[in-house]
């Protein structure tokens, strides 16, 4: 724990020494540069003394936008300072001719600012919509064109807050979806502080329902309540080791979720049970799972699922955490997989969390499922 909290003042020296020294300015500057830079490595600080739980912060929209700029051009830097660094140790190998220090933190700066103004617009900005034509084993014909829009990974709190939120209900409504899947990690915060965050969900439009499970950041607030709320207020029905048997004609859909294994693990719900979920299921109906992990889905692909729906990884979020996240993940980060017999497919999430809020090369999305029957 203390190594943890050693490694952002660690961060915050070695850009001083790696960024700032060599640049040919003033003291002056220098010492504001420095002090800037403070900024983002107390951010977690300054963060909980404004905290009402887990990530929950409570500070006005301006100051959170440009605490996170400042913490995402401090990551973003250490990382580039690390490549700067190894071409000066080969430089000094190599060459007998002094190492353009300024230069090169000139060139390190313009980059990892125009990389964390670029990411946190990726990451705040309304998302796209990404559509898939899927086939699903067993599909009746009356299902063949069904629009099923996914969203996950919205993390609601005073960054994404209301108006964000509404956007994306908006979007979302805007491409007729006939069914609305929702995977978890609904919002940051207690209900009592972020619940007209969330609200928007309430307009949400879909023939056939609007459905999730839970994602781990639902256990860290009051579980009870935002149950509650998804389902009474906001119309999300949840499907904890459940499912719905939807009908057309003579075809049936089974709509399933599991809850996420942090309930379990804290030991104030049930850990994710596929058995449990799919329960007396009609003998060669297609099944759709939303788990919010995907690194669930070895186990899953037993149970003759068609599809998996997940999140948790916002898709690694920028180069090189990309591999961390595949790591932790069973090696599921973003897009399609074939587990099996079934189909999985990551989402990048549709918003980004306050914890890193920057997207590089990994686009937030809106998610829109067009099924196929079999030829």
């Amino acid at each position: 724990m203390r190594l943890f909290m050693l490694m952002p003042l660690f961060v915050w020296l070695y850009e001083i020494v790696s960024l700032i020294r060599p640049l040919k300015i003033s003291a002056w500057y220098k010492f504001i540069f420095a002090l800037i830079l403070m900024v983002g490595i107390s951010r977690e600080f300054l963060y909980r003394r404004t905290a009402r739980g887990f990530d929950v912060y409570e500070l006005p929209y301006p100051a959170l936008l440009a605490m996170s700029l400042i913490f995402n051009f401090l990551v973003i830097t250490f990382f580039i300072l690390l490549m700067k660094d190894a071409c000066f140790i080969v430089w000094k190998i190599f060459s007998r001719a002094p190492f353009p220090g300024h230069c090169a933190s000139l060139f390190v700066f313009s980059v990892s600012l125009c990389a964390t103004l670029y990411g946190t617009y990726e990451g705040l900005r309304v998302p796209g919509v990404n559509s898939h034509e899927v086939v699903i084993e067993n599909l009746g014909k009356e299902f063949d064109g069904l629009k099923v829009a996914m969203l996950v990974d919205i993390h609601a709190d005073a960054l994404t807050n209301r108006e964000a939120v509404q956007k994306i209900v908006n979007k979302t409504n805007s491409l007729g979806p006939d069914l609305i899947l929702m995977p978890g990690d609904f919002v940051d915060g207690q209900v009592i502080s972020r619940f007209k965050d969330l609200e928007p969900l309430k307009d949400l439009k879909a023939p056939l329902g609007v459905f999730g499970s839970t994602g781990n950041h639902e256990y860290y607030y009051d579980l009870k309540g935002w149950l509650n709320a998804l389902e009474n207020d906001f119309g999300v029905k949840m499907l904890e080791n459940e499912h719905v048997i939807l009908k057309s004609g003579d075809a049936e859909l089974i709509i399933a979720g599991v809850p996420d294994m942090t309930g379990g693990q804290m030991g104030i719900s049930a850990a994710p049970d596929i058995e449990q979920a799919l329960k007396d299921i009609p003998e060669g109906s297609p099944v759709i799972l939303m788990d919010h992990r995907p690194n669930g889905a070895p186990r899953n692909a037993k149970y003759n699922v068609a599809l998996q729906i997940s999140g948790h990884t916002h898709g690694g979020q920028i180069p090189g955490i990309f591999q961390i996240a595949k790591k932790m993940n069973g090696g599921f980060v973003r897009g399609w997989y074939q587990v099996e017999n079934m189909k999985l497919y990551v989402s990048p999430g549709t918003s980004q969390w306050n914890g890193f809020p920057v997207r590089i090369f990994d686009p937030s999305e809106i998610t829109l499922f067009i099924l196929r029957s079999p030829e």
